[in-house]
């Protein structure tokens, strides 16, 4: 007797190429049913792309599943959907913002990361019962980003470097061993064990340098969300995103919602609905 498929239907799949981290999840009926993620190949060498694509999972692109690519690095876009196409028999759609359910307020509109618009997308279908029109969300990735969902319109955010970036900088990398100002090493990202060493009252130089760079960017996303409250006069609701966020959320104020995969769930929803 066959054994049953852990994966169920294939409803769509979503890819997301950021600077440092590529991303693809497969999408069933209840949500995302498998995700993968790998350091972001390099446009000079396509044969990277390749073997990424050929070691996904085999056999889940069917012809008929769509799929969306989000990216943030337009020199290796062309070069994936190239790829795709000539491996899975089926061109991914970009995303494009414009299909959102709300209003983008930002100047220029084409200047706004797809990554954002998707990542609010999401949070808007995922969370909106508990999130309401306006609210916050933060992404942590290589660079540490808020967007700002108000009355119902996209109005725009901050960026700043993200922790692995900080952690590169200080000490040119080496105080902490591996993180590298690039982003790109995987040794530079912070690891569970890591919060052990989280205090404010960093007793050496590695603590000293967990402390500024995981409390710091706590302490900016709040600050940032209260000045966008003040400017806005609305009160704003906090959901965390992003491969670090599930780290991050102990240290937040309240209880923030997370949702690491928001990008792939707004991907979905200009796909599919």
């Amino acid at each position: 007797m066959p054994r049953p498929d852990p994966f169920g239907k294939i409803l769509a799949v979503t890819v997301k190429v950021g600077l440092s981290r590529l991303s693809v999840a497969l999408h069933g009926a209840a949500g995302i049913v498998a995700i993968r993620t790998f350091p972001t190949p390099q446009r000079e060498r396509p044969e990277e792309v390749v073997r990424l694509l050929e070691g996904l999972w085999p056999g889940r692109f069917p012809g008929e599943v769509p799929g969306a690519l989000v990216s943030v690095v337009p020199d290796l876009t062309p070069v994936l959907l190239r790829e795709w196409r000539r491996i899975f028999g089926r061109s991914l759609e970009s995303f494009d913002g414009s299909r959102a359910p709300f209003p983008i307020d930002y100047r220029p509109a084409a200047s706004l990361g797809a990554d954002r618009t998707a990542a609010v997308w999401g949070a808007c279908s995922l969370l909106g019962g508990q999130l309401g029109e306006s609210f916050m969300v933060a992404d942590f990735g290589t660079h540490t980003v808020t967007t700002v969902l108000c009355r119902g319109r996209l109005v725009g955010g901050a960026i700043l470097p993200g922790i692995s970036l900080m952690q590169g900088a200080i000490g040119a990398g080496r105080v902490l061993g591996g993180a590298t100002s690039s982003g790109r090493s995987g040794d530079g990202w912070m690891k569970t064990r890591d919060l052990r060493r989280v205090s404010a009252l960093g007793g050496g130089t590695r603590e000293g340098v967990l402390s500024g760079t995981v409390l710091g960017t706590v302490a900016a996303v709040e600050g940032l969300r209260q000045r966008a409250e003040k400017e806005s006069g609305t009160p704003l609701s906090l959901v965390l995103t992003g491969g670090l966020s599930p780290l991050l959320a102990r240290f937040f104020s309240g209880a923030p919602e997370v949702s690491r995969a928001l990008l792939h769930h707004g991907a979905r929803c200009f796909l599919l609905e």
